[in-house]
């Protein structure tokens, strides 16, 4: 199986994160996990932690807008760059990276979020963290709740979804096989035809498996919102892993939800609680 370290979207901070995570490992003293309260902070954050306790490695949480203190630390920013080093820690913040390349051979970037630099982290602290295994298909999710696949083609996230699904890490399938998906994200569909057509899906052969698609999306045709490239991940692309009802998507809706009716550091740490103990929303 090839690791994500050795993906090539990782190259230009790989050295970086490999050299704190050694250090991390030999010095053995504690580590701040620290990130504003937010959807994005809870999913860079979960698989570090689920790396340093499997590594029996003493770390601390903390969800707040407030800088880290003198210890050693690693922190999500708001702001673009590549990981860099500060003082005693690291700082994880979103830059563009090359996903792929044309068949041309000409070079399509898209946005390196922090959720997956975390992954990369966290393999470097703790390769074989059953924790972080659980974990993996989230690599995607920062790319997901991100505005780059409302805007055009994502090339990471295909990439990345490719590189899982190669791996067996993660199944791609239509929604039409996914045992519970979150009605939430088809608002154009009626939740009743959505389970009918579930429910029609096994017993259709391929024409009309087909024209069950075409149904599906024709209502959002024409709509800018959400956008063709976001329908068709929806539509045909749903993510899930093995013992998973809900997909990906599914699951990020309902996390998102959490910051509706819980303060946010209550609900940042809800969700960074369940991805560490079950690899699950």
């Amino acid at each position: 199986m090839r690791d994500i370290s050795e993906l090539d979207v990782f190259s230009s901070i790989r050295e970086t994160f490999r050299d704190f995570a050694r250090e991390v490992c030999n010095r053995k003293k504690k580590i701040l996990l620290i990130s504003e309260p937010n959807i994005r902070g809870a999913l860079t954050l979960a698989p570090i932690e689920a790396a340093l306790l499997d590594s029996g490695l003493p770390y601390r949480r903390r969800f707040t807008d407030k800088s880290p203190d003198s210890e050693t630390f690693v922190r999500v920013a708001e702001d673009s760059g590549k990981g860099r080093t500060s003082n005693n820690g690291i700082v994880i913040s979103e830059f563009v990276v090359e996903g792929l390349r044309g068949s041309s051979g000409d070079s399509r970037k898209g946005p390196l979020c922090t959720v997956a630099q975390a992954h990369l982290l966290a393999t470097e602290i703790n390769p074989s963290s059953e924790r972080l295994r659980r974990l993996r298909p989230w690599i995607l999710s920062g790319n997901w709740i991100g505005d780059s696949l409302d805007r055009a083609y994502d090339p990471v996230y295909s990439f990345l979804r490719d590189y899982l699904s190669e791996q067996g890490i993660i199944r791609v399938v239509p929604v039409t096989e996914v045992k519970s998906p979150e009605s939430g994200n088809y608002p154009w569909i009626e939740d009743t035809e959505l389970w009918r057509v579930t429910d029609l899906w096994q017993t259709s052969n391929l024409e009309k498996r087909e024209r069950i698609m075409g149904e599906l999306a024709m209502p959002i045709f024409g709509s800018k919102v959400p956008s063709t490239t976001r329908v068709e991940e929806l539509l045909w692309h749903c993510v899930i892993a093995p013992n998973w009802e809900s997909d990906l998507s599914s699951q990020i809706f309902r996390a998102n939800s959490f910051w509706d009716t819980k303060k946010p550091v209550e609900a940042a740490n809800e969700i960074a609680d369940l991805l560490v103990s079950i690899g699950q929303i």
